[in-house]
């Protein structure tokens, strides 16, 4: 496992999501200690599967200490696992970064993926899960909605920064081939400019697969206490160049929050 400055890590890919998962266990309990909950926003695609699964069934109280971290104080354990250090799922709420305009039932569904690998074998209560809505045939009406969701979440004033955005304890985001993260592409002026709302709806043609799909825009993103990168060995040399700085008219290197951390977990290049 290799760390170098301040928020790149690569490894295997069982090491990085396993450090991935000591980090956000270790911030889940801060944000309870602080502000009595843990706001979470889950990457979609397939790349973040093994954290979810890791984060479902808790992480061993060796591994917290393997990557520095104390075991939080007042710990939820595993009930199957005692050893296993587990989210503070009853003080967890969990929404979505971006999403397909998809069914929740198909394959490409983001929130499918998330339901699979983490959700359905956690404690999570059925209120703590803020999936986005893609029901209504109208994808613009369907973000408006769900922006009114977050806000009716995020109430208090010191949930907001002075510009006045949702703070997220922490959003996961993932990579494109392209660059794009979230669901916010390349070439999207309208999508990437975005200066007041919170989710949007953007046609991306360029998806996989193409489509319309929901986002959360870039103000809401930067805005975070800390955002994690989630990268497969495919792109680390993409992920190493927009880390680097040398792609900031990439969305992803668009992706620099104003206060919070950021960290790059990326699969060792082979």
């Amino acid at each position: 496992m290799a760390r170098e400055g301040n928020g790149w890590i690569t490894g295997s890919t069982g090491e990085v999501a396993e450090q991935a998962a000591a980090l956000v266990t270790d911030a889940a309990y801060r944000a309870l200690e602080a502000r009595g909950r843990f706001t979470l926003a889950l990457a979609g695609g397939s790349t973040p599967a093994g954290l979810y699964g890791l984060l479902s069934r808790g992480v061993p109280e060796s591994t917290l200490a393997g990557y520095g971290y104390e075991v939080p104080r007042g710990a939820r354990r595993s009930p199957a696992d005692p050893g296993r250090i587990t989210l503070p799922w009853l003080h967890t709420l969990l929404f979505q970064g971006d999403e397909r305009y998809l069914p929740p039932t198909h394959p490409d569904s983001n929130f499918g993926m998330a339901r699979e690998s983490l959700i359905r074998h956690s404690c999570l209560p059925p209120k703590n899960i803020l999936k986005m809505p893609v029901e209504s045939g109208d994808a613009d009406a369907d973000a408006a909605r769900y922006e009114q969701l977050l806000k009716g979440l995020f109430r208090e004033p010191e949930a907001y920064t002075k510009e006045g955005w949702p703070v997220f304890d922490l959003v996961m985001l993932g990579l494109g081939e392209d660059g794009h993260t979230a669901s916010l592409f390349p070439g999207d002026r309208e999508a990437l400019g975005e200066a007041s709302r919170w989710c949007i709806a953007v046609d991306a043609p360029q998806g996989n697969p193409p489509g319309t799909r929901l986002t959360l825009t870039l103000p809401v993103i930067n805005a975070a206490d800390a955002v994690i990168f989630l990268v497969p060995a495919s792109r680390h040399g993409l992920a190493r160049s927009i880390f680097e700085g040398q792609r900031p008219d990439l969305p992803a290197g668009m992706v620099r929050p104003r206060v919070g951390g950021l960290w790059w977990f990326v699969g060792k290049e082979v």
